[in-house]
């Protein structure tokens, strides 16, 4: 995955329409405090790197494995940006 904004919000556009597909739950009420983003700020990043966080910390047992490489791989690529 580019470390750019269009595919990091298609990957997590993905990750959202899966969960919401099979009901994950606690996933889906974590990472929708921070996702959509309301603006391309720092802060907006930040809190969607928190919610990518709670879902790795608090949702891995409904979350597939390849989910969660994929939620890992996106907290690095955020943590780069708001981090930089």
């Amino acid at each position: 995955m580019d470390n750019n904004s269009p595919s990091i919000l298609k990957a997590l556009e993905q990750l959202v329409e899966a969960w919401c597909d099979r009901r994950c739950y606690i996933a889906l009420r974590y990472i929708l405090s921070g996702y959509p983003i309301p603006s391309p700020l720092t802060d907006s990043w930040a809190a969607l790197l928190d919610a990518l966080q709670n879902v790795r910390a608090f949702a891995g047992e409904e979350i597939t494995e390849e989910e969660k490489l994929k939620v890992n791989e996106l907290i690095a690529l955020i943590t780069s940006l708001v981090f930089r």
